[in-house]
């Protein structure tokens, strides 16, 4: 029953968190600077980043400039082969085979220059922006999981896990994505534009502005595209992590699917996501191809306009206009277009990301009212272990109209045993959690060897306190390693002997590999039993001056509760 009951929690929960990401770009209406974004970069960021824009600008001039030399090739072709003298005699063009063919060659080796430099500046953009963007979201991610760890408990009782386990994954890749190669691509896009139209208006300004009256319809269909493209594939992507999750809770919780019998039922669940996936994965290829055939249609249709007007004005003699001019104009100009609307997404993963990082930032800059980092405080030399609660009185931030404590007067002399007794909600675990400064007292204070708590450092105050919880977690290494979670300087003959105290080395060296025997996801390769003894084991390694046992026997047979008993006498 427990297990169905928490197979039941974890689907709640896993819907709940992912109607939360769903939620997340249509609700989120702050996003930091453009400048702020890039906060975690040092002087090396800022030198890769100036490199990577100066290398998108060179590479998105390259292209224009190839529609310069294509002009001027086109023009030495022509030249080759016929002048035109007057409106009635043509006659072989004067200038020799030879010297066309030494034009052309130069022309070509131009190209392949241009080709060379666009190679170079192309990589050096996209490798410079990627790097800089992995070394900056590396500290990000870095100093968000140290912001996290640093928050008091009050903070984690208000926010949803789900929520920061989405920031730390997809909210800091949005930010990877929009802060690298994505920007070389935005500038290098800015440059092509820019430049492909300032040629456009000085070679031909005419046939630069005829052309440009379909830009909207090649830019509003190229900016359509990639916004299918964008929507359908987070869609598709957000399908599949559904039945992902919906893979990892069956795989989780496989001994409740298995005993109530619900694989079919739970491989219609996952095939049912993974349908959703397939019918969003067949719209996404026929709206973008759709898409992507009004992007070449509207194309296709300048080129035709492009061609005549260029035609009619080589025709008509106007001044500058010759097939070269035309072919430069024309290709400086298409390009120009295409590249604003090719710009357009990149510029939408920026503004993505700078929206995840209002949040990631957001959690980074709050300070919290218990700093589990803390250097500051006093911290005494020898701590005798003396507790005194004093008035205290408290109610939790999530509920504060219920107070928990109220007036609550407590002694506890070094070497003393004591119990709290009580029904559930009579403030035994509160005392507890206060006690280990989990929170602050809303009136009164508690004081250890006559030290108020609040004024001691948080870290060195802790260090001198044994916790084992009724339900005790253990982590997903070897039995030496959670024991070892008590202290890091531990030894293996301490570990030892805090096993034997325990009453846990017993059946511990019946494990084949002993102390290095894998304890499983939270502990699930151990009985409830075991679990305990290693962590009262873990709790006894670190020689505490204050050890808390919540129920912490409450699993282990007659036999080995009165040698853990025992074991906590001697430790007084």
């Amino acid at each position: 029953m427990a297990n169905s009951e928490r197979t039941d929690e974890m689907q709640e929960n896993y819907q709940r968190n992912g109607k939360l990401q769903e939620q997340l770009p249509k609700v989120r209406k702050h996003v930091v600077g453009p400048i702020e974004i890039f906060r975690f970069a040092d002087g090396l960021d800022i030198t890769l980043m100036i490199l990577g824009l100066l290398a998108s600008l060179i590479n998105g001039a390259c292209l224009p400039v190839m529609s310069l030399i294509l002009g001027e090739m086109s023009d030495n072709l022509i030249s080759g082969c016929l002048v035109k003298i007057n409106t009635t005699n043509y006659q072989n063009c004067t200038q020799s085979q030879e010297k066309v063919n030494e034009d052309i060659i130069v022309l070509t080796l131009y190209y392949v220059g241009i080709g060379v430099i666009a190679l170079v500046f192309g990589y050096m953009q996209i490798s410079f922006w990627v790097m800089t963007a992995a070394r900056q979201t590396n500290r990000i991610r870095k100093q968000f999981f140290h912001s996290i760890l640093a928050q008091d408990i009050s903070w984690f009782d208000s926010s949803d896990i789900g929520e920061l386990n989405t920031r730390m994954t997809d909210d800091i890749n949005k930010i990877n994505e929009g802060i690298g190669d994505k920007i070389a691509l935005l500038f290098q896009n800015i440059s092509t534009f820019s430049i492909g139209l300032v040629i456009g208006l000085v070679k031909g300004w005419k046939l630069t502005l005829v052309t440009l009256s379909t830009s909207p319809l090649i830019i509003a269909s190229a900016a359509m595209f990639s916004k299918i493209v964008i929507s359908l594939t987070s869609k598709e992507l957000n399908a599949y992590s559904k039945a992902g999750a919906v893979a990892e809770e069956v795989l989780s919780s496989i001994r409740t699917v298995i005993a109530f019998g619900a694989q079919e039922k739970e491989i219609q669940r996952y095939t049912q996501n993974l349908k959703d996936a397939k019918d969003v994965g067949i719209k996404k290829a026929i709206a973008s191809k759709l898409s992507l055939g009004a992007v070449y249609f509207f194309m296709n249709g300048t080129y035709g306009l492009a061609f005549w007007y260029g035609t009619s004005l080589i025709l008509s003699g106007e001044a500058g206009y010759t097939i070269g001019t035309v072919l430069a104009v024309f290709f400086s100009v298409i390009h120009s277009s295409y590249c604003i609307g090719a710009a357009a997404p990149n510029f939408e993963n920026f503004m993505i990301a700078r929206g995840a990082a209002f949040n990631i930032f957001q959690v980074i800059d709050k300070k919290p009212a218990i700093d589990n980092f803390s250097t500051t405080g006093f911290k005494p030399e020898c701590i005798e272990g003396t507790v005194e609660f004093k008035n205290v009185s408290f109610s939790y931030p999530s509920r504060p109209s219920i107070k928990i404590l109220k007036g609550l007067n407590l002694k506890i002399k070094s070497g003393e045993t004591i119990a709290l007794v009580g029904p559930n909600g009579s403030g035994k675990s509160t005392a507890v959690q206060l006690l280990q400064r989990l929170y602050d007292p809303d009136d009164g204070f508690i004081t250890v060897d006559g030290n108020d708590i609040r004024t001691l450092n948080v870290q060195h105050y802790r260090e001198h306190i044994g916790v084992v919880s009724q339900e005790p977690v253990l982590f997903g290494t070897t039995i030496n390693n959670n024991i070892k979670y008590g202290r890091d300087d531990v030894t293996d003959e301490e570990i030892e002997k805090a096993a034997k105290e325990a009453n846990a080395f017993d059946f511990i060296m019946e494990f084949p590999s002993k102390f290095n025997t894998l304890v499983g996801e939270k502990g699930a390769q151990m009985s409830g039993g075991q679990k305990q003894r290693i962590a009262i084991a873990r709790a006894l390694v670190r020689n505490p001056k204050i050890l808390i046992l919540d129920e912490a026997t409450s699993a282990l047979d007659t036999e080995s509760e009165s040698v853990v008993q025992a074991a906590l006498e001697k430790k007084k």
